[in-house]
C-alpha cells in the first residue's frame, strides 16, 4: 500500500487536533528524556 494514500487516510479519519496531539506528545517526552538525562549525567 502507499506510504502517502495511507498517510492521507490517517489524516483524514483523526483531524487536526490527534494532530497536534501527537507532536506535543512527542516533543514533551523528548525534553523529558533530556531533562531526566542531563540530570543523571550532572549528578554525581
Amino acid at each position: 500500500m502507499n506510504l502517502g494514500r495511507a498517510l492521507q487516510n490517517w489524516l483524514d479519519s483523526h483531524g487536526l487536533g490527534a494532530i497536534i496531539a501527537a507532536v506535543l506528545g512527542t516533543i514533551v517526552t523528548l525534553a523529558l528524556i533530556l531533562v531526566v538525562g542531563g540530570y543523571y549525567i550532572v549528578t554525581p
